[in-house]
């Protein structure tokens, strides 16, 4: 099980419907309503992935995303935008979320969204070293000089 921070406000339904698809995808949802609670649960519980609205405590997505890559840079971010314009996605993607998805309204949004979710938890345990493990040989590091 690994900690979803979900940052979205909608109905009582979609919110209910929201956290179902957390479990399902193997996560254990945590409900934010404001960015103090939100840094909060980022250093307490130190989620690998963050489900977000098109704003969030009265603040557009796009001015508290840097903030979120700031505390917890391997934070992946899923934004859930109905209406969005191409150009706020483009921000949005510049600013470093890794999956826009519509809001989960049937069952094929909701699977749509487990996947994501699922990719994101594995591209949060993907470390740096891991990289470097495999671009070390091309540097001849990890090699022995007799």
């Amino acid at each position: 099980m690994f900690p979803v921070m979900t940052a979205y406000k909608g109905s009582s339904a979609t919110t209910s419907l929201l956290n179902d698809v957390v479990q399902q995808a193997g996560g254990i949802p945590y409900q934010v309503s404001n960015l103090t609670g939100a840094v909060q649960l980022l250093s307490e519980q130190h989620p690998a992935v963050l489900i977000i609205g098109e704003s969030f405590d009265n603040s557009n997505v796009l001015d508290v995303i840097p903030v979120f890559k700031h505390l917890q840079k391997n934070l992946k971010i899923i934004l859930l935008a109905d209406n969005a314009t191409e150009g706020f996605l483009r921000q949005a993607r510049a600013a470093g979320i890794f999956y826009h998805a519509l809001e989960p309204s049937d069952a094929e949004d909701c699977q749509e969204l487990k996947l994501a979710l699922e990719c994101a938890k594995q591209a949060s345990e993907q470390k740096s070293p891991a990289l470097w493990k495999k671009l070390a040989p091309l540097f001849g590091a990890g090699r022995t000089t007799a």
